[in-house]
């Protein structure tokens, strides 16, 4: 199937009101989970681990109760609890679910001095995707039986976030393409494959995945559709959501003992060679199932959403200095209030600068006609 009918056949669903591309949309609610994880994976890699696997375990609740409701609804309780010590929460996750968390996740928490930041971080990143989860799994259910009349007489579980990690783009975007299938560096953390870079089916008949994807203008979702013949079993569909500006891409990696060719789809970090606001590289793998950006100039986290002073501004300026413009360099303030600091670093008299802030020399003033300088007219 081609990426082209593949679209078609999620675009146009049986059941009424059931949009792909709305639920596409919404998954750019998840990045407000992305963004309140970064700081615990930034301080943390160990901490960022637990709320990865809080998240799956909170998942798994509301999946097992999904008919009735009330596996979501003790989700829920627990996350407009948990607030307080790592003892505390703790308990209130034990007293809630009991054996269905794994015990070694109460063990960390407890004393764990941020476990109020690791259950917000894994709150908010369930609670964001589990009912646009549920609405992606509800479209493609119905599209799939009503569009081509495939997969009726499976009811397919919720769908499940995939994995799609960054690969380094600024290590790999120079190395020939069987140099990066063989680096490991260039083999993204993903759980979307497809033997192709194309978004086409590869083959025939209804007992191969599928892969799709959904472009929105808030970013591009990722879609693994699982097969769909009678007795291949009732897998979820697995989708991750790469927000913009992270950069959708299909990378290829070693497939040994078969000529098939292998793709890996992954959420790259931005990257641009000419461009020290867009050069980033990927660090820890956040709960949503994609890869926390980090700046290569100050290596902390990269800013995704509204960024009024840019993707990656540049590092604090040293004690007793500060910065001309928004990325200029670092410069010592006038040591005399009343003079004006230039775009070069110098300080003049306010009446000796040009209106483009340049400092006239002894025996020139500023030309407000041309914003030069200007030799000093001598009056005889």
């Amino acid at each position: 199937m081609s990426i082209i009918a593949a679209m078609l056949l999620l675009a146009s669903p049986a059941r009424a009101g059931c949009d792909l591309g709305d639920v596409a949309g919404s998954f750019y609610g998840t990045l407000k989970a992305t963004y309140d994880c970064e700081s615990l994976c930034k301080d943390s890699e160990t901490n960022c681990d637990i709320a990865i696997a809080l998240d799956l375990a909170l998942a798994g609740v509301a999946i097992q109760s999904s008919d009735t409701g009330k596996g979501q609804d003790l989700v829920n309780q627990f996350c407009a609890q948990a607030t307080g010590s790592g003892d505390v929460i703790a308990d209130k996750l034990q007293a809630l679910f009991g054996s269905s968390i794994p015990a070694d996740i109460y063990k960390k928490l407890k004393d764990n001095s941020s476990a109020q930041k690791i259950a917000k971080c894994s709150c908010e990143t369930e609670q964001s995707t589990n009912s646009i989860g549920f609405d992606l799994g509800e479209c493609i259910q119905d599209a799939l039986c009503g569009g081509l009349g495939i997969g009726c007489n499976c009811t397919r579980p919720p769908p499940q976030m995939a994995y799609c990690g960054s690969v380094d783009v600024k290590h790999c975007q120079p190395m020939g393409h069987f140099d990066q299938m063989k680096d490991p560096a260039c083999t993204p953390y993903s759980s979307i494959a497809n033997c192709n870079a194309n978004w086409q089916k590869c083959g025939y008949g209804d007992n191969i995945p599928t892969v799709a994807k959904v472009d929105t203008p808030e970013g591009t979702l990722a879609i693994w559709l699982p097969p769909t013949q009678e007795d291949t079993g009732c897998d979820p569909v697995q989708s991750c959501f790469c927000p913009k500006p992270m950069v959708p891409a299909w990378h290829e990696v070693a497939n040994p003992g078969t000529d098939v060719h292998r793709w890996l789809f992954a959420c790259d970090c931005p990257y641009e060679a000419d461009n020290p606001d867009h050069q980033t590289h990927p660090g820890a793998l956040l709960p949503s199932g994609i890869s926390q950006c980090i700046c290569d100039n100050t290596n902390q986290p990269a800013n995704l959403g509204f960024a009024p002073f840019g993707m990656c501004p540049p590092p604090a300026c040293p004690a007793g200095q500060t910065r001309m413009g928004l990325t200029g360099d670092c410069v010592t303030p006038c040591s005399d209030p009343k003079q004006g600091m230039a775009f070069d670093g110098s300080c003049c008299n306010p009446a000796q600068m040009t209106t483009c802030g340049q400092c006239c020399l002894v025996g020139t003033i500023p030309d407000p006609n041309s914003g030069t300088c200007v030799p000093k007219q001598i009056v005889k």
